[in-house]
């Protein structure tokens, strides 16, 4: 309750919002001033020998109250010359019948008397405090109105924004200490050995089609725990994971970040800004970078060598990537066929290519020159797996369509706790 809005307690004493009120200090509050005296509406030819001011009934505390208890007179006692002269005087000022038979009588003046204390008690108290529970004019009033943050906003709005944006964390939380069944060593080893394999003849590709590569099992698993960690730290700060949707309530099926600008699926278009909290898109990180100017020259060496092209760039163009849209796919994840065509005009028309990282479960992926999934080509893509699409593929329809479960490296597992799912990055140039 607010201050100055008051309700009386059972006690008798007057509660405020933040404790009792101390009355103590107001002289008009306490007994009233006819209180001892002759009422106005007591006749002296009432016939009641109590009717002159010596003989009325009196007030004397018993002790005193401390300070603070709202009632000062609360235990006070009615102290007369007499018991039944009390009585008498109450019944005389009620004008009772004195014909009643004696049982009666008495029955009938115990009653008055009670309701002459109550009647002497609300009057006192309504002096000061309204009994119906309106607020005190002495005190100005306060409305009650919603919460609202310091920027005006109503907070159940800013509940409500919350609750859209809520973080997402690709990883599983580490909960006591878990029982993690570790990787044999002979897997680790023959996974050591694949590593050290594709470093000495050269990483295994292939040209899917003129402008799209897919390099198998391209990152390593260092390169992939370093990604993963990255994006987690970057995902649970501002501007990261989040599920985004449509006005229409539908949302899609996964949980996206974006770096260095951020892509709005309603309207398809790039911003400085997120709009559902207005929250700046974190920065691509340098490693990443590195990584993606790699896997550039490699394709271009693997181009050349199927295709025996002397002008590998017509084929696939080089980029500087300024976007990163990063996606987690749970186990029921899936993105529908679709065009990346929301880059400026001048990066489509040069074709300069996409270039997708995928970590943890193998995703289905299909690709064609049409929006229909029995006319479209399937490739799987495993965690490691980089895939461009550039030149003269850089308008293909791609989507996936299923994400298959429990087929996360274990190695990757144990030193990222990763969610069941896929991490997919792809980079761009705005």
């Amino acid at each position: 309750m607010y201050r100055g809005r008051g309700r009386t307690t059972s006690g008798g004493r007057s509660f405020y919002r933040g404790g009792y009120s101390d009355q103590s200090s107001n002289p008009d509050y306490g007994m009233s001033e006819g209180r001892g005296r002759r009422s106005p509406n007591m006749s002296p030819w009432s016939g009641s020998r109590h009717s002159n001011h010596e003989n009325a009934a009196v007030y004397r505390p018993r002790m005193p109250l401390p300070v603070g208890t709202g009632l000062q007179g609360q235990n006070d006692t009615l102290e007369t010359q007499g018991t039944s002269d009390a009585l008498s005087h109450c019944s005389s000022s009620m004008g009772l019948n004195r014909s009643v038979e004696g049982e009666k009588i008495e029955l009938s003046l115990v009653e008055e008397t009670e309701s002459c204390a109550v009647s002497l008690l609300h009057h006192d108290l309504s002096h000061n405090v309204n009994i119906s529970g309106s607020v005190d004019k002495s005190e100005p009033s306060q409305e009650r109105n919603p919460p609202q943050s310091s920027s005006g906003i109503d907070d159940s709005n800013q509940v409500e924004c919350q609750a859209v944006i809520e973080h997402f964390d690709i990883c599983l939380p580490k909960i006591g200490t878990p029982v993690m069944l570790k990787p044999s060593l002979l897997v680790k080893n023959r996974e050591k050995r694949n590593e050290i394999k594709r470093s000495a003849e050269g990483q295994i590709g292939n040209v899917l089609r003129p402008g799209m590569v897919l390099l198998k099992k391209y990152l390593s698993l260092a390169d992939q725990v370093k990604i993963v960690r990255a994006c987690r730290a970057l995902g649970l700060g501002s501007g990261g994971f989040y599920q985004p949707g449509y006005r229409d309530g539908a949302k899609l099926h996964l949980k996206m970040m974006c770096l260095g600008k951020n892509w709005d699926p309603e309207t398809g278009n790039y911003g400085d800004l997120r709009p559902i909290d207005r929250a700046v898109p974190p920065g691509i990180p340098r490693e990443f970078f590195q990584l993606v100017e790699k896997v550039i020259k490699d394709s271009h060496s693997l181009v050349q060598l199927k295709t025996k092209a002397s002008h590998v760039e017509h084929i696939l163009p080089s980029m500087k990537p300024n976007i990163c849209i990063v996606n987690f796919y749970s186990a029921s994840g899936r993105l529908g066929l679709h065009q990346d065509k929301d880059e400026s005009p001048e990066s489509l028309h040069k074709g300069l290519p996409v270039i997708s990282f995928s970590i943890g479960d193998a995703a289905e992926f299909l690709y064609g020159d049409q929006r229909e999934v029995d006319k479209a080509e399937k490739v799987e893509l495993e965690s490691g797996d980089v895939l461009v699409f550039g030149g003269s593929s850089r308008l293909i329809f791609h989507g996936v369509t299923a994400i298959k479960q429990k087929t996360a490296p274990g190695s990757l597992l144990e030193e990222t706790n990763l969610r069941p799912g896929r991490l997919n990055l792809t980079f761009r140039e705005y």
